[in-house]
């Protein structure tokens, strides 16, 4: 009796404990699945879900929040996916169907990634960040990977600045993530790692070649020779790199080099307005080139240069005056009496500049000029020769009138 009562005991301690353990666990995992928590559907629709089924996990920012409830085919062939999500998290599910439009989306990512730009150069520059307003975000479903198994699960992104998403309304979708997207970026990774590892192989074979390595040597040994002539040389490039005032003496030709060119342009427009002026103006210019003046002026250009030709003619064949003076011996006489004239007026003057005869002294003797100075002088103080030479005055005037006629009465 005592022995029964003993098994008893035990079996009811085991049920006890064994309702306590199936009641933690149940506890447990219905609180890891938000079983007991209060929960919003939602549903978006895919053309390809890559293995995801009912029961899968749903993520928002990377939390488990809610689970998938039925992967069904739509109408139109596409896979209608509905989803559970704790209200907690619901409202961080923000936008609307008229806000997020793949294009809208498309253009408020790219603001996005221009204002990081910005916002990393003000950094760099040791700026001030600019300030700029946050821009909307839309919450966007994508399929991703729980861990290397590829096991599948839905991934919900924050929105913000936008209202709370309408349950009613189908939520947007995006195609990436998941193990397929990590392997196609790996491969395209590697891709690229193998085209740069090609083109490194290509550079470096030359170097394989000894008589290419001495030759890099050497180019290498003169090219830091030639730095250091450079650097501590006395050459011009030498003082154009260290010297202000050479630096400034080259600026400055530089400066009028640009200076001269733009004259140049000037003068070149110049001409060119010009020539154009010329050509459609109605100017003299454009008369004598296109006019009947120009032709006219040509031929009278011709017929005078015929006179000249017929008047030279006849000075070199005829028998007139200007021949005679040109090749006959009266051109000979004359040019021995412009000769001998010549020769006399030089001696006269060399005379006068000697002081000899009245006009030689007259002009270098002091003496006469202050004799004469002083002639003059007297008589203009000589009140007799003064009154004489009136008198002579009015005596020429009257003779010079005419005798006055009179008239008959």
């Amino acid at each position: 009796m005592r022995r029964n009562r003993r098994i008893e005991m035990r079996v009811g301690i085991f049920v006890v404990v064994a309702l306590l353990v199936g009641g933690s666990v149940s506890f447990l995992i219905g609180n890891q699945r938000n079983v007991f928590r209060r929960k919003t559907s939602f549903h978006a629709s895919f053309e390809d879900v890559g293995g995801l089924r009912a029961g899968s996990p749903v993520r928002v920012a990377g939390v488990t929040v809610g689970t998938v409830g039925a992967v069904d085919f739509g109408e139109d062939g596409r896979i209608e996916v509905s989803f559970e999500v704790v209200n907690s998290a619901a409202a961080l599910l923000r936008g609307t169907p008229e806000d997020c439009t793949p294009v809208q989306r498309a253009a408020r990512k790219t603001a996005r990634e221009a204002r990081e730009a910005r916002r990393r150069a003000a950094v760099v520059a040791g700026e001030a960040l600019p300030d700029e307003p946050e821009l909307p975000r839309c919450s966007v479903v994508t399929i991703g990977s729980k861990g290397m198994l590829g096991d599948r699960l839905i991934a919900i992104s924050v929105g913000q600045g936008l209202p709370t998403w309408d349950a009613e309304d189908e939520l947007p979708v995006e195609v990436g993530g998941g193990l397929e997207a990590m392997l196609g970026e790996a491969t395209d990774t590697m891709d690229s790692v193998g085209r740069v590892a090609r083109n490194l192989r290509l550079a470096t074979d030359p170097f394989a070649d000894q008589a290419f390595s001495r030759d890099m040597s050497e180019t290498a040994h003169n090219l830091a020779k030639l730095t250091g002539m450079l650097a501590n040389g006395d050459g011009a490039v030498q003082r154009l790199m260290t010297d202000p005032r050479m630096a400034e003496d080259v600026t400055a030709t530089l400066r009028s080099m640009r200076t001269a060119s733009g004259e140049l342009a000037g003068a070149a427009r110049g001409i060119r307005s010009i020539t154009n002026e010329i050509a459609h103006g109605d100017g003299s210019a454009h008369a004598i080139l296109y006019g009947h003046e120009g032709a006219e002026a040509v031929t009278h250009m011709g017929d005078a240069a015929g006179e000249l030709s017929t008047l030279l003619h006849d000075v070199r064949e005829g028998e007139g005056t200007a021949h005679e003076l040109v090749y006959g011996e009266a051109g000979g006489e004359m040019l021995g009496n412009l000769n001998s004239a010549t020769a006399d007026l030089a001696a006269i003057t060399a005379d006068v500049r000697a002081g000899r005869g009245t006009l030689g002294g007259l002009l270098t003797d002091p003496s006469i000029y202050e004799d004469v100075k002083r002639l003059v002088g007297d008589l203009e103080r000589n009140d007799i020769l003064r009154a004489l030479v009136r008198y002579s005055i009015r005596r020429d005037r009257t003779r010079e009138q005419p005798p006055e006629i009179e008239e008959a009465p």
